[in-house]
């Protein structure tokens, strides 16, 4: 590691959605600090509504930031926070619809002198409205390690609600098909997920966000950790658990990095990219899902992927100094 580093003269600010309660989210924001401490660069998480622009350099760091299904305001702050030379991190891209999301984010990108992004299908999203270099690397989570708790002969179990939103969102961001029935999709996957859980040995739910538990204790009759905003705390439940159903794309990572067998939910196209780069099968929530567990492959390539995302910027402070 080069000495520079230790005495650079600025700060590094580094923005996403860190403090929502959504333990997929915060663990990004931690390990970017974590991993930014050790390369000797001060910094500062940013909550989603800060303006603070004083840090040398700012980074758009982890978590699906860039798209437009919710109110184009949102997307402006995120993108406003950047200037010419800042970063994107080890974002996903769930889709653009909008032409002005569009020309937005196209306008944006071209001035930045870095773009990495956690999957392929975000880099197609991206490719579609920039000819900005975009690197393809993986969620800056895959820098955590297994904490090696004692396991409980359990199976762990993560289920998150069912989407609150219209058929042409579910479509056009989530790959549902056009005209889906809500309602039926709904119930079936709440026979799913029972199905599941009679299925498996000494089930524990283990939330990801407070509404995960919320939606455990109105469906499921089996025991629930309580959800506390922890990444270290949520991780240590992971590895105590002997095999992990996941439905949220953070709980398919922990178990990864833990080696456990999985059972992964794919409700969203990150979660079946992710899978492929894993090699494991993938099950819609609201179709047939066999209970059935895979160990993931390639976890170590996922790391020095999220690795990457940080000697790629450490390429870029070196080239701007």
């Amino acid at each position: 590691m080069c000495d520079y580093k230790t005495n650079l003269p600025h700060d590094v600010g580094v923005k996403g959605s860190y403090y929502t309660g959504n333990i997929g989210d915060r663990a990004i924001g931690e390990i970017i600090k974590q991993e930014l401490a050790n390369r000797g660069y001060r910094s500062q998480l940013l909550s989603r509504g800060s303006f603070d622009k004083q840090s040398t350099h700012n980074i758009l760091g982890g978590g699906g930031v860039i798209h437009d299904w919710q109110d184009l305001e949102k997307l402006h702050a995120r993108l406003d926070f950047l200037s010419s030379g800042d970063m994107i991190l080890g974002v996903g891209a769930p889709g653009l619809q909008s032409d002005t999301a569009r020309q937005l984010v196209q306008d944006c990108l071209s001035d930045l002198s870095l773009i990495t992004v956690r999957d392929e299908r975000s880099k197609r999203v991206l490719n579609d409205v920039t000819d900005a270099e975009i690197h393809t690397t993986a969620c800056p989570a895959w820098l955590y390690t297994d904490p090696n708790e004692k396991t409980k002969q359990l199976t762990g179990v993560n289920f998150r609600p069912w989407f609150d939103m219209s058929n042409d969102l579910l479509s056009g961001y989530f790959g549902y098909k056009k005209g889906i029935d809500t309602n039926r999709s709904k119930e079936a996957y709440l026979d799913n997920i029972h199905q599941i859980v009679d299925g498996v040995d000494n089930p524990v739910f283990i939330p990801f966000k407070q509404q995960d538990e919320e939606f455990a204790k109105k469906h499921l009759d089996i025991d629930i950790f309580e959800y506390e905003f922890s990444v270290s705390k949520t991780l240590k439940k992971v590895s105590q658990v002997d095999q992990m159903v996941c439905t949220r794309y953070h709980s398919l990572i922990f178990a990864s990095l833990c080696s456990k067998p999985v059972l992964p939910i794919a409700y969203a196209p990150k979660v079946s990219s992710l899978t492929d780069r894993l090699e494991l099968p993938a099950y819609k929530p609201h179709k047939d899902i066999p209970v059935e567990f895979t160990t993931p492959d390639h976890v170590n390539e996922m790391r020095l992927q999220a690795r990457r995302n940080f000697d790629l910027m450490d390429d870029v402070v070196n080239t701007d100094r």
